[in-house]
């Protein structure tokens, strides 16, 4: 009776010890280091705040259209000129891989528009205020923004640093040529740049920041190459309306010459021979000028052309280069499952051998071992009872 029992408590002891291994459970994990819920947020809000500023500066670029003639060329190409500036500049400053330095690029980018406009070399570029309204407003938004993502100390200390920087580095025209100030944000803030590299993320968080570029290039490109064109257009149409001009001037001069002729018909070819003379410059000198116009109506339509060509090399470009690093993400991540689902295997089929070696041992081996102990026993109590 008492052996029957050892073989129940050893089984399930055995049982056990089996169902509670932890090396039965495979469990598959990447190498990728996710973002944090700081640096999402920061990428998801800084992202908004750059549609925002894309619809209110075209807002306002459009009441400025308003207040011009349309042929005020110098007027109508800063228009355009701070359209197409402005929004390339935030672009290439708050899309990239790192969420905090595209907050900080954003927020210089946003200060220095606002100090051109109201107090630096841009002040005086548009008659009417809505350039300074909007640069205000938006430059309000993005500290806003900083000050909602990141902790007190650190928003103090940046936001000197944002002032600093752009008293230092102010927008000389409306070119409004980019300076980047993360890495002047590091250093400011004593972090070493190898150490603030920060990963792309797991494989969701990689491919939604390329799908947010990619929305951003179908978006922005037609319109930004729209506005190039329009720019173009209105720098070429001043030199047709000299030749228009000069056109009107001959045809003038021809009705009045033709009504001189139907009056005087004595004088026809005196004044035939003189006007031949008079107008023989003019004539030259307007096809010297229509040459010159064709010639460089030719060469802006090469321009534009070799403009349009070298977007679509960039957005290619762009595109070849995402999808070269999705191909080399998923195989990295694909072999590091391999590998890991190789070991776990092979982990787990060497501990299932071990404990069926000691299942068999407990089953055949115990009880032999018992029974002689056992045996043994008995045999002593019956030579001492003798």
């Amino acid at each position: 009776m008492s052996f029957r029992r050892f073989r129940i408590w050893a089984t399930a002891m055995l049982v056990c010890l089996l169902s509670g291994c932890s090396l039965l459970e495979v469990k598959i994990e990447s190498q990728t280091v996710p973002l944090t819920q700081q640096e999402l947020n920061m990428r998801l809000m800084t992202r908004e705040y750059a549609q925002q500023f894309f619809a209110q500066v075209e807002q306002a670029a459009d009441v400025l259209h308003t207040r011009y003639p349309s042929r005020d060329s110098v007027n109508q190409s800063n228009v355009l000129l701070w359209k197409i500036n402005a929004e390339e500049g935030l672009q290439s400053a708050a899309y990239q891989v790192s969420p905090m330095a595209a907050l900080i690029d954003t927020w210089v980018f946003a200060k220095q528009m606002e100090q051109f406009y109201v107090s630096g070399a841009g002040q005086h570029v548009f008659v009417t205020q809505e350039a300074q309204t909007v640069s205000v407003h938006l430059a309000n938004e993005v500290e806003k923004l900083a000050q909602t993502l990141l902790k007190k100390a650190v928003f103090t200390q940046s936001k000197a640093f944002v002032d600093a920087f752009v008293a230092q580095y102010p927008f000389a025209d409306v070119s409004m040529i980019r300076t980047p100030a993360y890495r002047a944000w590091l250093k400011a803030n004593s972090i070493n740049a190898e150490e603030a590299v920060t990963t792309l993320g797991t494989m969701p968080e990689a491919i939604g920041d390329v799908s947010d570029r990619l929305s951003l290039v179908s978006e922005q490109t037609p319109k930004i190459m729209t506005w190039k064109a329009q720019l173009l257009a209105l720098n070429s149409s001043a030199s047709i309306e000299q030749v228009n001009v000069a056109l009107n001037s001959l045809k003038v001069s021809s009705d009045a010459f033709k009504d001189f002729i139907d009056n005087n018909p004595e004088y026809m070819r005196d004044l035939a021979a003189q006007m031949a003379i008079e107008l023989q410059p003019l004539v030259n000198d307007i096809d010297a000028k229509t040459a010159q116009r064709l010639v460089q109506l030719s060469i802006e339509r090469q321009a534009l052309e070799t403009m349009v060509a070298r977007e679509r090399q960039e957005i290619a470009l762009i595109i070849d280069q995402q999808r070269t690093q999705f191909t080399q993400d998923i195989n990295q991540a694909s072999q590091e499952v391999v590998d890991l689902a190789m070991t776990k295997l092979i982990e787990l089929i060497k501990s299932t051998i071990l404990y069926f070696v000691l299942f068999i041992g407990v089953i055949f081996f115990a009880p032999l071992g018992l029974g002689y102990y056992l045996g043994k026993r008995s045999a002593v109590r019956a030579v001492t009872a003798k």
